[in-house]
């Protein structure tokens, strides 16, 4: 955080709901695994997923 950007209000808030819906994401497949849910591949395959989502996201800060 911290970088300036160009872009509209309107913009910056659509990235804001995108990074917070990766940490829900995140946070739902981290307490599913932590309570035992079976499906552990699926749910680090989830969890892969997300993360990685994220850190695309994070990493255009400032690019657009």
């Amino acid at each position: 955080m911290g970088k300036a950007t160009t872009r509209s209000p309107e913009s910056e808030a659509q990235w804001q709901r995108e990074v917070d819906r990766c940490h829900a994401e995140i946070s739902d497949i981290e307490a599913l695994l932590l309570a035992g849910h079976p499906d552990v591949e699926g749910l680090c395959l989830a969890l892969s997923d997300w993360s990685t989502e994220l850190r695309i996201i994070e990493s255009h800060v400032g690019s657009s």
